[in-house]
């Protein structure tokens, strides 16, 4: 999977789950605000309706009261506080207090007394209520209709509104549920009982009422009942929201058992490999290594038998090394192409390389009428925090470096491929601003005629002088250049900048000799590649032939009829062309045939053999022979002794390039030599 797609894939679960984790939670906060709010606005309202209607009862006995006092009528009173409590059912006792709180009268018992204090009740809840208005005290307190002793409380003298607040926290013990079910069949709940003591300034006088203010069932039932269908509602979807996580859970579990299923093997594909390598990995005390075991010619086998028989022995492969694991202490998976990705513990690198082996070996003399081979890449996990895709590639960069010819098959990565990689990079870091900053520098080997040994010709040679590395040779960074297309670029620096000496030079009278420049294979894929170069040359007015053009042999293997086009128009542009390393391991005859050549450079191996004495001498010199049939010069690289020399001159070899004579140097110390 992409790096872009998993992160996309992970939004997506962090997103779903986020949302429904949060509908549950407003769920449960509507839910628990919605239920508190109206318990409390139910309540609140209910008290101060209890507490009004107590009120407005407690002024008309007052007032009933005030009219006899001033008559000065005990026996009218007695009987108008009769008359009271008989025509008011929620009046319960009444008492009256001079100025000076002195008691007058009471109809019962239960009576405050001068300093505001219940008599008789001194072990109940007492709670204190004044009002804002006409200054007068409200004593209150309640019980439930069992009459429960409550505990003693210090009486307090504070504003109504606190006193309603505490009035709220009693609730509970009004609505216990075992009381409600013991009153059901009195349809109350209990009984809130207050005392309003009420100044008469008519009669200077504290007319003080009790009232009981009954709560009924119904009242509360009805709270319960809103409370209940909210609940009710909030419990289904609570269930809904948590049904669905459930159900995300599941098909996030079945979406990864997808995404995480090789569909060639059947087993787990890279992806299980990178999550589950990163969790193991993190283990302490254990040494891990990530292991690449490559199926090797698996296209030619898939050629031989089919793809759907390659297929099965992929998968037959696959269950061969899942036997071989310690079940949840290492991994395998289905890499790319016919590669497997393992992690695996051990204790030694031997013990390691003796495991793999034998499970290399198992599986090759498992397929009794098919051969098949194995190559491995291994690399030590040191840093449990760097990222498996870059340790599994580690892994394919050591198992790269195996050749066909290689004995083991078995290869580690190590400290100096991590330094190659890291060259690498360097390279390709600084290739684009070396070039635009000229770092490539032009270095030129002169080419010297058999006969009279003197510069007859050159090649352009490239070289990097790095503002830190400095000196670096061609072999350490044209390979890379050629295999990732750079080398185009700077082919066409080094054209442009060997035209541009050899037209200075042309101008200014010197005698000019030809230079070869190289053309890579790369080159070759361009369709212009002819008007591009006579393009580059004629800006500067330069004789075509003063150019010469050296093609590598291996090229005409690339694209044969593109090559041989190529050169037929360059030919007839008039550039001189010349085929480098003859001799290097290609059907070099047949390229002969076909080719339209100027000059043949004979590879320098053909002067380093040891048998150059005797079989050596014998093949270039019919090979000398062939070319001047052919019609083409002749031209000896890699020349280093005297005796070399002599015999080239015999063989009729035109021109020498070599240490002998000289190495590659500067243009100011060429121009020293040709120009002298």
């Amino acid at each position: 999977m992409s790096k872009a797609k998993d992160k996309k894939l992970k939004k997506l679960k962090k997103k779903s789950i986020v949302s429904q984790l949060v509908g549950v939670f407003v769920v449960i906060l509507v839910y628990f605000t919605l239920a508190i709010g109206i318990f409390v606005l139910f309540n609140m309202n209910l008290l101060y309706n209890k507490v009004q209607v107590g009120y407005d009862n407690s002024v008309r006995i007052k007032q009933m009261i005030s009219t006899v006092i001033k008559q000065n009528n005990s026996m009218k009173l007695n009987e108008t506080c009769k008359d009271a409590l008989e025509l008011t059912p929620n009046t319960e006792a009444i008492c009256i207090y001079s100025a000076n709180k002195d008691r007058i009268y009471k109809s019962k018992n239960d009576t405050p007394n001068g300093d505001y204090e219940f008599d008789g009740y001194s072990n109940k809840d007492v709670t204190v209520l004044l009002t804002d208005d006409h200054s007068s005290m409200i004593y209150a307190y309640y019980e439930d209709a069992e009459d429960t002793e409550n505990t003693e409380e210090e009486t307090k003298k504070v504003s109504v509104e606190v006193q309603l607040e505490k009035l709220l926290d009693e609730l509970p013990k009004i609505r216990d549920l075992a009381k409600i079910g013991r009153m059901w069949d009195q349809n109350r709940v209990a009984n809130l009982k207050l005392w309003y003591c009420i100044y008469d300034d008519k009669t200077d006088m504290y007319v003080c009422i009790k009232n009981n203010l009954p709560i009924s069932a119904t009242e509360v039932y009805i709270t319960v009942a809103i409370v209940g269908i909210i609940g009710l509602i909030a419990i289904v979807l609570i269930t809904f929201y948590v049904v669905s996580i459930i159900k995300l859970f599941r098909e996030r579990n079945k979406l990864s058992r997808i995404l995480e299923t090789d569909m060639i093997t059947g087993g787990k594909n890279f992806q299980y490999f990178i999550r589950k390598a990163n969790a193991l990995i993190r283990r302490k005390n254990v040494k891990y290594a990530i292991v690449l075991i490559r199926l090797e010619k698996y296209r030619n086998f898939c050629s031989c038998y089919g793809v759907q028989e390659g297929e099965e022995l992929m998968e037959s492969v696959y269950n061969y090394m899942r036997k071989e694991l310690r079940r949840r202490r290492e991994v395998l998976a289905h890499g790319d192409k016919a590669d497997f990705a393992m992690l695996l513990e051990y204790q030694s690198d031997e013990e390691l390389d003796n495991r793999l082996l034998a499970l290399v070996d198992r599986i090759e003399k498992s397929r009794i009428h098919q051969r098949i081979y194995f190559s491995v890449g291994i690399y030590a996990v040191t840093d449990a925090t760097e990222k498996i895709r870059t340790m599994y590639n580690y892994a394919g960069i050591a198992l790269s470096r195996l050749t066909d010819d290689s004995e083991c098959r078995l290869i580690r990565y190590d400290e100096e491929m991590k330094n190659q990689e890291l060259w690498k990079r360097k390279v390709e870091n600084d290739m684009d601003s070396a070039l635009a900053n000229k770092e490539f520098k032009v270095y030129l080997q002169p080419k010297y005629s058999t006969r009279d040994e003197v510069i007859s010709g050159a090649e352009a040679l490239v070289r990097w002088i790095h503002p830190t590395e400095g000196f670096v040779p061609p072999f350490r960074f044209i390979p890379l250049f050629e295999k990732n297309g750079f080398i185009i670029k700077l082919d066409d620096y080094m054209l442009k900048e060997v035209v541009k000496l050899q037209a200075q030079w042309y101008e200014s009278g010197k005698k000019v000799v030809p230079i070869s420049v190289n053309l890579s294979r790369a080159h070759f894929t361009r369709t212009n590649l002819v008007e591009h170069i006579c393009e580059v040359v004629d800006k500067y007015n330069l004789p075509h032939h003063l150019i010469e053009l050296e093609v590598t042999e291996s090229a005409f293997f690339e694209d044969k009829v593109t090559l041989l086009s190529t050169i037929k128009g360059l030919r007839e542009a008039g550039f001189e062309i010349s085929m480098d390393d003859f001799g290097s391991g290609y059907s070099s005859l047949n390229s002969l045939k076909e080719m339209p050549l100027d000059t043949l450079k004979l590879d320098a191996e053909f002067f380093r053999d040891k048998e150059f004495e005797g079989k050596g001498k014998l093949i270039v010199g019919d090979t000398i022979a062939l070319a001047k049939k052919l019609d083409m010069k002749i031209v000896a690289e890699g020349i280093e002794t005297r005796e070399q020399v002599d015999f080239l001159a015999t063989v009729d070899c035109d021109l020498i390039q070599g240490y002998y004579f000289d190495k590659p140097m500067p243009v100011e110390e060429f121009e020293g030599k040709a120009f002298a």
